[in-house]
Parts: structure tokens; C-alpha cells; sequence
């Protein structure tokens, strides 16, 4: 049976020359780029028009593996880097996630530009990954070359691969082809556009040498050079030259073929004269048949083949992901060991609070101590790290006894520099060292980590509590996951709250009314999102103003302002009668909102509050919702709210989100301390996803 696969932005058909070749199936394409889908079409007889942002997952045919080479221009240095803030290519991420959410495939590959993987100091590749995992997929990702597989082009580019059986993907199975030289791949004859001996110069031999990258620069256009950062005499150095302008030798490999190249500056040295590659050379140097039909302009064909993904790279990452994923899989030991960190680490990424760790409140304060000197004090986070996931896999060993020499010990840098760091690094934990925890000075000496250890770590809280860590999974026998658990979720909250800066309208916006706030929340709230979960921005944003008016307001004096809590579990499993509760000195309730997203209030809806608050000496409970009550249910809602106020006395209250908002508002003095709350808390609530605070800042923007 054919594996199928979809091909999502697919261009000219990179991706399906690839796994076409190894007897998949594509059983759906997308693109929108007009001349794409003719020459699309015209290779492959399927009509590729379809723009993925109006697309409703459900209607796609089940299929194996989502194929993406998703818009890179959000990313690329060559581009504006806006990532997410590009509201046209940046956040097409996220369709992506909600083909991936519906349709559940078994893996995913996508493609970008090198620069992802730092893109925003590693935070957005961060957000990316961390919405796969949500998903409960398994990712790893690598930069790859296209020189490494049998072309002579020197493109980097970034591969994200996912399955959700658990299994994490060995990229050092992929078998690789180098290449050094373009000869073997230019044409011998034909009409070739050469350049004056004029018009450029030539490097002294003394001059020229061979890049790391594989380049050879041997000369230049006699145009205009850079000026900015420029030492004089330095014309014989690469980066003085735009790339346009630049001349290398075919003895060495080409940089990397760009979309926004339209005119096919591409200059080489070749048989003693300077010309332009061809466009079927530019072709050949990514892979593609020499039978594959080229039509429109040759500008237009310039731009999609460098926008196109390298053939033979793809078919080799996707022939292993076929063997791993689907044929043979691998139960080496390295796999199992990548397989158990990516499951605790899906599992901390579900944790919605630290209460649901089974650890004491002395434990989860050794593990917060941890967790805040995490960035500053690496090394002992990832010996602690490392040490804890020893003792889960090999309970009989006693971890403090960290180097093999010891007696009964074990190799805890061997193991961090093989498995740990480099997890935490595909992870972009805050701790993720360069190499191991282990070449931490204090850290490395022949001493068990006992509570006597006598390594100096700067700060004394950090180092008692990741003695005292160690000794209670020894002496006392706890659970060693549990910590791990713990530190992973702290981590991962500490770093999303540097990944996604959000903007403060009061810093950008010189006057801010509430009219403005009003309209800022209504369009936050209706943002066109692809995940779900909007439905908790307007309880996020009511419960920043009774942050605000339960301090300023007599009526809250000697009352209690509840933590918010799931807004998705029902009532009765969570415990409580509503989204925001305030409660009396003595415990019980004093007033309860419950918020309604495009729900118009009904007598159904009264009854089920009426049933929880039926047993309480509650004064009021509101029901705010974004619709009004319809026509047809006015009187009966009325009537039903008159009777309860009759048998029980609370006041049920039925009132708009935004009106509710507006009036509160009006009655703080200072409306800044409500915009700050709402972003404080849009950044904190765990049930709030990386695209509504993404929103927040495109909002801001435009």
C-alpha cells in the first residue's frame, strides 16, 4: 500500500519529485503563486490552486505525511525577518498546525531558511516547536546542505520533522552525497551570456582561497561596492560586493540560488571567461530532471526555482523518514533514550500548574531556585537535568556519584554530551550549554555530589538546592521524574515569557481611550485565529478589570479575588460556579461571573447557574456574554430571573462583554493598570496559545 502525502505551498513540485520518486502518493497541492501552478500543472497534471488560509481541513483525504516548504521570506536574511509580525507569510505557520490538528497525520516534513533556527534569538523556531509538541507530536530538526546531496549549491536550510508515535527522527541515518566542484553539472555548449573583460575584475591568485562553505570568490563587477563598515583595499573580500555583482569559480560550489533574483545574476568563472549559468543549469543545481518543462518567463523561472526546495536533499530526509517512521523504525539505544526526554517533555508541556506535581512546597521551591538561575547558572541546571534522567532509566545507580573513576560510578558527562545537551539544545531551554555541564570548573571535580560537596557555585541557594535535590532522590527515595517534571515545566513557562514580547499600546500610543481599548479587545477577540481557544480572551480581559476595580472599589473591601482556572473544564469537575469568583472574608461566595463567547444568554443557561449557586448566600452572578439574548427569549429569561431573585434572592445579572468592560472602565482612575493586567495575563494564563499573543502584536501594528 502507497503512502500518501499532501503538498502544502508546493511551487513548481520540489517535494513531489522527491517522494513521487519513492512510490508515495500526493493526493493533495496547494499554492496560490499563479505561474507556479502552470508549471505545476504542466508537469504534473494536477491543478495546485488553493489558498491553505481559506481552506477547511476536514474536506482533505486522510493521508501519511504533511509535506511543507512553508513561506521562508517572514525568516530569511535575504528578507525583512519579520517573522510572526508578517501578517501575510509569517503566520501561515499556523495553518499548518490546524491541517496538522485536524487531520492528525502519522509524520510532517517542513522546510525553511537556515536563519529560523535563529531567528529572534531562537524564540520563534521555540513557539513552532512548542505548538508541534501540543499537538503530541514528537520533533526534531536539523540544518541541512543541499551541497551534502549531490549538488553543487551551498543552501542551508532548516528541516522540522514530526511523527506522533513517539518515535524521534535520527537525522545521521540520512545518507549524504558531497560535492565540490560545479563542472561536472554545467552545460557544454549553448548560448551563453559572457561578460567583458571590462566589466570585472579578477582576484590575484594570492587572493583567492577556498571558503569553509565550499565557495571560491575570484572576482567581482566593476559596479558600485558596499560602503557601510568598508576598510579601504579590501575589494578582494567576498562581502564588500553585493551579491549580484560577485564572480566565483566553478571549481568550487555555488551560494545558494534566491527567489528575489529575477534577472539570473548568477556569475561564474569558468574555461577562462566570466558568463551567467544558464537557467537550466540554475535547475540542475537543485536537483531537478533535465526533462522537466520550464514555461512562462524566464524572470518568473528565475524567481520559482529559487524559491523551490533541493529535489535530491528532500528525497533522501524523506526516504529515512519512510524507513524510520513507517517501515523499520529503530530501537537503538540513543533513540529510546531521545524518545524518553520527548515524552516527559510532552507531558510538562500538558501541565497546566505546578500543583499537579507530586512534590512538597520545600521540593517545588528547591526546583523553582533551580529553574531562576537557570540562564546564569547552566551548568548546574544540566547536571541536575542529566543526573535526574540517569536515575529514571537506571534507578539502581547512585547519581552523586558522577564519574566513572568513582567507585560504582557512572559517565554523567558522557551521557549529558550524547543525549542531554543536545536535547535542551533542539529545545532552546534558556540552560542548554554548548556542549556539557560537566566543563563547568566547580562542577567537573572528582567529588559526589553530597551535601558537603565543596565545588564553589555562586549562589548559595542554587547550590543547597541542587544538593538537596540529589540527596532526597538518593536517601529519601523520590521520584526523580517528578523533579524533572517540574523543572521542564517552570522552563518552558520562563522561556515562552521571552519569546513573544508583547507590545504595551500605552508605550506605543501617546493617548489611549477607552474607546481605543475597546477596539484593540475587539479585535483580539475576533481575530481570524486557525486554533481554537479564543473563547478565554474575554474572561482573561474581565478578570484584568476586577483586578483593578476589586482595589479600587468599596463594594470588593474584605473580599476575596479567585485565581482564575480552566475555562474548558465544566463546573463540576473543576469545583467552581463560574469563570471569576469573589468570595466573602468567611470563604463563601459574594459574586460570580460567567463569560459566554458568541453565545447569546438563554433560560437554559440560567437554570444550569441556578443549579450551582442554588446552595450559596451569593448576592450576584453575572452572565456576560458577546450576543444579546435573541427576540423570542427576552420574556421567558426575564421572568426566570425574576423568580430565582424571589425564591433565593441573588441577583442574576444578564449584561454584554463590551459593555460591562466600558462601564468598569470608566470607573478606574487610571485605565493603563487594566491594559497592563490584560497583557500580564495574556502572557501567563496556560490555557492562551503563542498565536493569540502573536495577534495581539499584529493588532498593534498595523
Amino acid at each position: 500500500m502507497k503512502l500518501k502525502y499532501i503538498d502544502l505551498f508546493a511551487g513548481i513540485g520540489g517535494f513531489r519529485l522527491a517522494l513521487d520518486s519513492l512510490g508515495a502518493k500526493c493526493v493533495f497541492s496547494s499554492e496560490i503563486e499563479k505561474h507556479a501552478i502552470d508549471v505545476y500543472k504542466e508537469n504534473f497534471g494536477d491543478d495546485s490552486e488553493c489558498d491553505i488560509t481559506n481552506l477547511d481541513p476536514s474536506t482533505l483525504p486522510d493521508f501519511d505525511i504533511l509535506c511543507a516548504g512553508f513561506p521562508c521570506q517572514a525568516f530569511s536574511v535575504s528578507g525583512r525577518q519579520k517573522g510572526f509580525a508578517d501578517a501575510t507569510r509569517g503566520t501561515l505557520f499556523f495553518d499548518i498546525v490546524k491541517i496538522l490538528r485536524i487531520k492528525n497525520p502519522s509524520a510532517f516534513i517542513l522546510e525553511n531558511v537556515q536563519n529560523l533556527e535563529k531567528h529572534n534569538k531562537g524564540n520563534t523556531l521555540f513557539v513552532m516547536i512548542k505548538a508541534l509538541n501540543e499537538l503530541g507530536y514528537s520533533v526534531s530538526y536539523k540544518v541541512l546542505n543541499a551541497k551534502d546531496f549531490g549538488v553543487p549549491q551551498n543552501r542551508e536550510r532548516i528541516i522540522i520533522v514530526g511523527n506522533n508515535k513517539n518515535k524521534v527522527f535520527n537525522f545521521d541515518k540520512i545518507k549524504i552525497k558531497k560535492v565540490h566542484s560545479m563542472k561536472n553539472f554545467l552545460d557544454n555548449d549553448g548560448e551563453f551570456e559572457y561578460l567583458d573583460e571590462k566589466e570585472y575584475t579578477l582576484l590575484d591568485n594570492k587572493q583567492i582561497k577556498l571558503q569553509k562553505s565550499g565557495l571560491i570568490f575570484c572576482g567581482y563587477r566593476n559596479k558600485k561596492t558596499r560602503i557601510n563598515g568598508v576598510r579601504k583595499e579590501t575589494n578582494h573580500l567576498s562581502r564588500v560586493h553585493k551579491q549580484p555583482n560577485r564572480i566565483y569559480s566553478s571549481s568550487g560550489v555555488h551560494p545558494t540560488i534566491a527567489s528575489q533574483e529575477q534577472s539570473g545574476r548568477y556569475f561564474i568563472y569558468d574555461k577562462e571567461k566570466v558568463r551567467k549559468l544558464t537557467l537550466n543549469e540554475c535547475f540542475r543545481f537543485m536537483g531537478f530532471p533535465e526533462n522537466f518543462k520550464k514555461i512562462g518567463s524566464k524572470a518568473k523561472l528565475y524567481e520559482r526555482i529559487g524559491n523551490s526546495v533541493c529535489v535530491p536533499m528532500i528525497k533522501e530526509l524523506a526516504k529515512e523518514v519512510i524507513n524510520q517512521f513507517f517501515i523499520n523504525g529503530d530501537s537503538v539505544n540513543m533513540i529510546n533514550i531521545s524518545e524518553y526526554l520527548e515524552t516527559l517533555y510532552k507531558e510538562s508541556l500538558s501541565i497546566k500548574s505546578l500543583d499537579e506535581i507530586e512534590l512538597s512546597e520545600k521540593q517545588k521551591e528547591y526546583v523553582k531556585n533551580i529553574v531562576k538561575k537557570e540562564e546564569t547558572l547552566k551548568g548546574v541546571y544540566t547536571v541536575l537535568v542529566t543526573s535526574l534522567v540517569y536515575k529514571c532509566l537506571n534507578p539502581e545507580q547512585d547519581v552523586r556519584l558522577h564519574q566513572a573513576n568513582m567507585n560504582n560510578g557512572y559517565s554523567g558527562r558522557t551521557f549529558d554530551t550524547k543525549y542531554i545537551t543536545p536535547f535542551m539544545k533542539q529545545k532552546k531551554f534558556l540552560g542548554a550549554m554548548k556542549e556539557s555541564g560537566w566543563l563547568t570548573r566547580s562542577l567537573e571535580q572528582n567529588i559526589p555530589y553530597n551535601l558537603d560537596f565543596p565545588g564553589k557555585i555562586n549562589n548559595t541557594l542554587v547550590k543547597k538546592s541542587f544538593l538537596e535535590i540529589l540527596n532526597d532522590v538518593e536517601e529519601n527515595k523520590e521520584n526523580p521524574k517528578a523533579y524533572l517534571k517540574a523543572m521542564f515545566y517552570l522552563s518552558i513557562k520562563a522561556k515562552e515569557e521571552k519569546s513573544i514580547m508583547l507590545i504595551n499600546p500605552i508605550i506605543s500610543e501617546s493617548k489611549l481611550n477607552i474607546e481605543n481599548i475597546i477596539g484593540l479587545l475587539q479585535k483580539h477577540f475576533y481575530y481570524p485565529y486557525k486554533s481554537r481557544g479564543a473563547s478565554i480572551l474575554p474572561v482573561v480581559a474581565l478578570y484584568s478589570v476586577y483586578e483593578c476595580i476589586s482595589k479600587e472599589l468599596k463594594r470588593f473591601n474584605d473580599k476575596k479575588l479567585h485565581k482564575l482556572s480552566s475555562h474548558y473544564s465544566c463546573d463540576k469537575s473543576s469545583g467552581n460556579t463560574g469563570d471569576i469568583v469573589i468570595s466573602n472574608s468567611d470563604g463563601s461566595l459574594y459574586e460570580v461571573v460567567e463569560v459566554k463567547f458568541d453565545i447569546a444568554p438563554n433560560c437554559t443557561m440560567i437554570e444550569d447557574a441556578y443549579k450551582k449557586f442554588s446552595s450559596t448566600t451569593i448576592q450576584r452572578y453575572y452572565i456576560l456574554s458577546t450576543l444579546s439574548i435573541k427576540d423570542d427569549e427576552v420574556e421567558k429569561v426575564y421572568d426566570l430571573i425574576n423568580r430565582i431573585r424571589e425564591e433565593h434572592g441573588c441577583q442574576v445579572i444578564i449584561n454584554g462583554v463590551f459593555s460591562t468592560i466600558k462601564y468598569y472602565l470608566r470607573l478606574l482612575e487610571n485605565t493603563d493598570f487594566f491594559l497592563e493586567n490584560y497583557l500580564d495575563n495574556i502572557k501567563r494564563h496556560p490555557e492562551i496559545n503563542a498565536e493569540h499573543q502573536i495577534a495581539w502584536n499584529n493588532i498593534l501594528q498595523v
